[in-house]
């Protein structure tokens, strides 16, 4: 293969030397003869003035096919390499067929499809941990390999599991920690990954087993009875293996196998092929009645508590909160948001906008975040709200924190010489307050005759220099937030128009509740942000409504808007929620709404 691209290289080049070459496609395959479900790689090299689109892959009739490169740039100017990963389907004489890059075509690659021999001394197996689970509920897929040859005559290995791009589902590793130093580990090439997978010998009927599993946490997007693709492996096994029944691993460590040595060379090679059976998940929606405004789409039973400290701080203080919430089955399952959206935190205490990653222990993961009160009438952290849907009893569930006692003290008065006592939040600076760090004698006071030594005429021009500079920078400064007054008030009279104009694709491009109020929140909150001047990115109604009353509007409006912004960030914050909805009814509700409420906005 490298051969054939550095010849077709060389060809262009060549073509280059003596002029402007033509358009020009070649394309090479690692291999002719191949075995079904063995996975081998098809490269092209095209020239051409601009980057052309890549084939679509269902062209490649007879085999399933994926692109690996979708057009790279390589040292030749205006040349591009295409790659596909191909596994052939079904046995016999194939053709690759040519494919068209615009102004250059390939030629068609004839492949040699054979059937390994099937063996009853190996099977593949994929089990489901439950085969009908809701919308966001996890459900444990576990893939075992079972051979009653023992692994260490086994090289060469291609394990197809194709769940793994399946985008119905999130998939997600299981969190095991000391799997890597168990002494049952063994290193297993899955779909062009490692997978740690644990390995086991049994006996049954008088016959030596030997088995490799591995498991991952299924999180499905979609609802419907959802088939699962089978997973399939092509391997040679030696000779040797074949006669005898050695059930003993050759080898300590979970890199040292030969499961990734492709050199399969000499007659004492066998390849087999195996394949599962396909399983099916039945995947039934959540229900909407009485589901709560801070749902995020986590599915199971689950326990929150939380800790704070230090509890003694003034107005402003760090206050550090740490929130753990354990599952009852699968800590990978737990997806908390941002302390901002907690409705009794708001408004009473700052939030810092990051928060450090959460830890993982056992069934639980740790949130730490950084909160400020605001006023000293607090006297305790509220309760943190969880909700969530739990299967077992078919309802949505709010689980909550205990109320942690909080002794807020006033900020220190802070003195600006010469002025007034003012209250404020102190921050601390590197380096702290440089008297601290002088002598002493830099504090005393060392007064000198009236301009002392200095020119009178220098003396008076520093005095009165100054006050004018600084004249001319306030009167620029004035004229500059005039400016930008006048933007941000032609800014809030177009919000409604921008509004109408934005929304109006929604109902023309989606179909799914997830997609349709999606936008429509993003939408929303650009909104509110250009009619009340505020941040959208970081906009909640809270912020928005009080400057909406101010603004005159009516209460019953507010009350409607406030429901559509709660109903936008729930469908935000639920993923995979692909319950179809009418996007024309809703965009037209949104749009009478917003109407109404710029009526009554003074």
């Amino acid at each position: 293969m490298r051969i054939r691209i550095f010849l077709a290289a060389v060809t262009m080049l060549c073509g280059a030397v003596h002029g402007a070459p033509e358009p020009y496609a070649h394309a090479s395959v690692t291999e002719t003869n191949v075995f079904l479900g063995q996975v081998f790689s098809l490269d092209v090299l095209v020239r051409s003035a601009k980057k052309p689109p890549s084939p679509d892959p269902s062209i490649f009739i007879g085999f399933n096919a994926r692109i690996l490169v979708d057009g790279k740039e390589t040292g030749e100017e205006n040349t591009w390499l295409y790659r596909y990963s191909l596994r052939a389907t079904r046995e016999g004489r194939l053709q690759l067929p040519a494919l068209d890059f615009g102004n250059s075509r390939t030629r068609p690659i004839s492949i040699m499809a054979g059937r390994p021999e099937s063996s009853d001394r190996m099977r593949l197996g994929l089990k489901l941990s439950k085969s009908r689970v809701h919308l966001g509920e996890p459900v444990i897929l576990t893939v075992e390999w079972d051979s009653t040859a023992p692994f260490s005559s086994v090289k060469a290995v291609d394990f197809h599991f194709p769940v793994l791009n399946d985008t119905r589902f999130q998939v997600i590793d299981l969190y095991e920690p000391e799997k890597e130093q168990q002494a049952s580990t063994t290193g297993l090439p899955v779909h062009g990954t490692r997978i740690l997978a644990t390995r086991k010998n049994y006996e049954d009927d008088g016959t030596t087993h030997q088995s490799l599993s591995f498991s991952k946490l299924l999180i499905p997007q979609k609802t419907g009875s959802l088939d699962l693709q089978p997973a399939a492996v092509l391997c040679a096994v030696g000779d040797d293996g074949l006669r005898n029944d050695r059930s003993a691993f050759q080898y300590p460590a979970y890199f040292d196998n030969t499961f990734f040595d492709q050199n399969v060379t000499g007659d004492n090679w066998t390849r087999i092929y195996t394949e599962s059976a396909p399983v099916v998940l039945e995947v039934t929606p959540l229900p909407l009645e009485n589901r709560p405004a801070l749902f995020n789409g986590m599915v199971g039973d689950f326990s929150i508590t939380a800790t704070a400290e230090p509890l003694n701080v003034r107005v402003g203080d760090p206050v550090t909160l740490t929130v753990t919430i354990t599952a009852a089955a699968y800590m990978e399952n737990i997806f908390f948001p941002t302390l901002r959206y907690q409705p009794l935190l708001a408004n009473r205490f700052e939030i810092a906008a990051d928060r450090s990653l959460p830890q993982r222990k056992e069934k639980s993961k740790i949130y730490t975040q950084t909160i400020r009160p605001l006023s000293a009438d607090i006297s305790a952290i509220p309760p943190i709200h969880l909700a969530y849907f739990s299967p077992s009893s078919n309802a949505y569930v709010t689980v909550q924190t205990e109320a942690i006692p909080l002794n807020v003290s006033p900020g220190e008065d802070v003195r600006v010489y010469g002025g007034p006592l003012h209250q404020s939040r102190l921050h601390s600076a590197e380096g702290g307050i440089r008297q601290n760090y002088e002598d002493p004698d830099m504090l005393k006071s060392m007064q000198r005759p009236l301009f002392g030594w200095a020119n009178p005429v220098a003396v008076i021009s520093f005095v009165i220099v100054p006050p004018l500079v600084f004249g001319c920078i306030s009167l620029l400064s004035l004229l500059d937030k005039k400016r930008h007054h006048i933007r941000r008030t032609a800014k809030s009279a177009r919000a409604y128009t921008v509004f109408r104009r934005n929304v109006a694709h929604i109902s023309r491009s989606h179909v799914s509740k997830s997609e349709i109020y999606g936008d429509l929140d993003r939408m929303l909150r650009a909104y509110l942000g250009d009619r009340l001047h505020l941040n959208p990115g970081a906009l909640s109604f809270r912020d928005a409504e009080h400057r909406l009353m101010q603004a005159g509007a009516e209460e019953e409006t507010v009350g409607q808007v406030r429901d559509l912004f709660m109903l936008c960030e729930s469908c935000r914050f639920t993923s995979g929620f692909e319950e179809t909805a009418d996007a024309k009814e809703i965009v037209h509700h949104a749009v009478h709404l917003i109407k109404a409420l710029e009526k009554s906005l003074k």
